[in-house]
């Protein structure tokens, strides 16, 4: 199964944040950092006033390059949505081996 990251754009502080990743079904791993917030992709909206998904998430990784600009939309493990107010600076397939990223 290939694994995603998400990396969105570097903050204020001119720091990239940790990469989210992601399997084929958007279920977010690394659960050690995110503790159940977020859990899983929904997709990507264009405009993050407008509660409305653009690009679901099994849209995205056939073409992870549209998902770039656009702010990534998550779910927690209850199941609440989030529009992540960073915009999304790339989403790619990423090689893992023994559960470490490459």
């Amino acid at each position: 199964m290939t694994t995603y990251a998400i990396q969105k754009a570097e903050g204020a502080d001119l720091k990239l944040p940790y990469p989210y990743f992601a399997d084929e079904s958007g279920i977010i791993g690394r659960q050690d950092v995110w503790k159940g917030n977020p859990t899983q992709v929904i997709g990507f909206q264009s405009d993050p006033n407008v509660m409305e998904i653009d690009l679901l998430w099994k849209d995205a990784i056939l073409d992870p390059d549209r998902a770039s600009g656009m702010y990534l939309v998550t779910a927690d493990s209850e199941g609440t949505f989030t529009t992540h107010l960073t915009f999304v600076e790339s989403v790619k397939a990423v090689t893992l081996s023994n559960g470490e990223v490459q």
